[in-house]
């Protein structure tokens, strides 16, 4: 059997991904909408910022390119709930999307504030002079943990505006 993995020039040491792993490809950060706070039972918005990147350094003393690619994200939203992710999830984008479920939201039953954290899983290609090599294998980065501030909100009927009428059902 051929083996198809990139090896170091000069070398014919095969590169892993072990290798690799002190690259420690950038992660980025866990967003949480709206600015770290959520509503129990109204989706909260999670999003992480890696994105593909490459860092140029040496291995076994030989140039080489490193390209990492987020391929799997692991949401931990804290309270007893993980959901893995092909996608990073996105911002909502302007006031109309606001607390509107996206594929990497929660919806909190609790009211009990939560640490949130993401880990993005890499996968990684190197350039050692003659082209890009996939390299098997996986690197899972834990991005830094975030403090959920979770509110509850009760609604109340009123007969008109309060403002204007501070006495009527429902006000004061």
């Amino acid at each position: 059997m051929i083996d198809l993995r990139p090896v170091v020039p000069g070398t014919e040491l095969p590169i892993t991904i072990s290798d690799l792993a002190r690259f420690a490809p950038l992660v980025g950060e866990l967003v949480v909408e709206p600015d770290g706070w959520g509503v129990v039972g109204t989706p909260t918005n999670f999003y992480a910022t890696a994105e593909t990147h490459t860092m140029d350094g040496e291995l076994f003393d030989a140039p080489i390119e490193v390209r990492w690619t987020p391929s799997t994200y692991r949401f931990d939203y804290g309270d007893g709930t993980i959901e893995e992710s092909a996608a990073s999830g996105a911002a909502w984008s302007g006031p109309d999307q606001s607390w509107s479920e996206t594929s990497t939201s929660h919806t909190y039953a609790d009211r009990e504030d939560v640490t949130a954290s993401v880990t993005v899983v890499f996968t990684a290609e190197v350039d050692t002079g003659g082209g890009w090599f996939s390299v098997p294998g996986t690197l899972p980065v834990d991005a830094p943990s975030v403090t959920v501030k979770l509110f509850e909100v009760d609604t109340v009927l009123t007969n008109g505006d309060c403002m204007t009428n501070p006495s009527a059902a429902g006000c004061g």
